[in-house]
């Protein structure tokens, strides 16, 4: 390219370098200033200065420099060429006192790489649609159903999830509101049930009544009566606990003052020779959002219980957070930890006979049970480490 330069007219050498910048070379000449620097010797390491070596082999003697695109002679020159030029370029002195500029036209990997910012960022934006668009399609909507299950265990009357998100997402909501209606068909057809059977035992219990007056034994009489009154007792139980199972998330809220309501259990327990204190350690209001109605059948069938097994019951409350806690506790002689949860199922007794006399069929702490949770609360039962048992009552603080 030097030689041919050199050698070639002013026009010529212009068809010439327009000629050479049409492969991967970028080249162009240009006249040096009067402040040009001289082209001073490369300071390279080793293997470089034999690479220049051959370099000014070839060039036979002309002057050259190797520049890289941070060097501050590079910076100074602000060379312009077509197209944007590569890392490395070659100056050459020609013999005519131009200058020759030579550049490597930048490759495909170059561009990429220069564009890599702008196509990085990008991706990054797209990627973060794609995952917002994931999360409002998927995890959203699945933690929705999460949490309509487990208030599904809780109120059998929660609002259908709407089907939104994903297809799949949206199919297991629709599953899951038809699984829903299905359940609470199926309750409010044993309610109906169970009322039904126990309106027509009611009728057979009358006519057996009536047949016992002209029972001449007056023991066997009364026999008679005493249990004709504890099947009546065991329909009232059952069609109870099979309506509070039923009718969580019916009733509107309401909300009424435990600490009222247990001093007017505790005063007319006492009224009647009933061993029955209470423990409150304040005398401020403490509403709760449950039903004045729910409450009282809570209180006093847990207070029956308190006075039959343990034959005192003591009376507290007491608010943590966002939450009425109250215990009725006795001073019996508690019950085997592995048997706490299963009293709290219906039919379930600890002694095996269904007397009136020593605590009924066992609906008594499952009716108390279903009404807490129709009240948005829990039952807990604990034995005391001084002795006794602790029926512990958690219903929702109203504000």
């Amino acid at each position: 390219m030097a030689r041919a330069l050199e050698a070639a007219s002013g026009q010529q050498r212009d068809l010439l370098v327009a000629a050479l910048n049409i492969g991967s070379l970028i080249v162009h000449l240009e006249t040096p200033s009067p402040d040009t620097k001289p082209l001073a010797e490369n300071e390279a390491a080793p293997y470089l200065t034999r690479l220049y070596n051959n370099y000014a082999a070839e060039l036979e003697g002309r002057d050259f420099r190797v520049e890289g695109r941070g060097d501050q002679a590079m910076q100074e020159r602000g060379y312009a060429a077509a197209g944007r030029p590569g890392a490395v370029r070659l100056l050459v002195r020609l013999h005519t006192g131009d200058l020759l500029v030579v550049e490597r036209a930048p490759m495909l990997l170059q561009r990429l790489v220069a564009r890599f910012a702008i196509i990085g960022g990008a991706a990054t934006v797209i990627l973060l649609l794609v995952l917002l668009y994931c999360i409002r399609a998927v995890v959203l909507p699945a933690r929705h159903l999460a949490q309509a299950t487990r208030d599904l265990a809780v109120d059998i009357n929660t609002p259908d999830l709407p089907a939104t998100g994903a297809t799949e997402i949206g199919q297991l909501a629709v599953a899951f509101n038809n699984m829903k209606h299905t359940i609470r068909g199926l309750m409010n057809e044993r309610t109906r049930m169970l009322a039904a059977i126990a309106h027509d035992c009611r009728t057979y219990l009358t006519r057996l009544r009536l047949r016992v007056d002209f029972i001449d034994d007056p023991q066997q009489h009364a026999r008679a009566i005493r249990d004709l009154d504890d099947m009546s007792l065991l329909l009232d139980d059952t069609l109870v606990f099979a309506r509070e199972t039923t009718a969580a998330g019916d009733r509107p809220p309401e909300r009424c003052d435990v600490v009222a309501e247990l001093a007017s259990l505790t005063r007319i327990r006492q009224e009647i020779g009933e061993p029955v204190t209470l423990e409150t350690p304040t005398a401020e209001r403490l509403d709760a959002r449950c039903a004045p109605l729910a409450l009282r059948r809570m209180l006093a069938n847990l207070t029956d219980n308190a006075l039959r097994y343990g034959k005192t019951a003591e009376l507290g409350a007491l608010r943590e957070g966002n939450t009425i806690r109250l215990s009725i506790a006795d001073r019996g002689p508690g019950i085997p930890g592995d048997e706490l949860e299963r009293i709290l199922k219906p039919f379930e007794r600890l002694e095996p006979s269904r007397s009136r006399q020593t605590g009924g069929a066992g609906l008594g702490l499952a009716i108390v049970s279903a009404l807490a949770k129709s009240q948005g609360g829990e039952l807990k039962i604990e034995n005391r480490s001084e002795g006794g048992l602790c029926a512990i009552l958690s219903l929702p603080a109203a504000d």
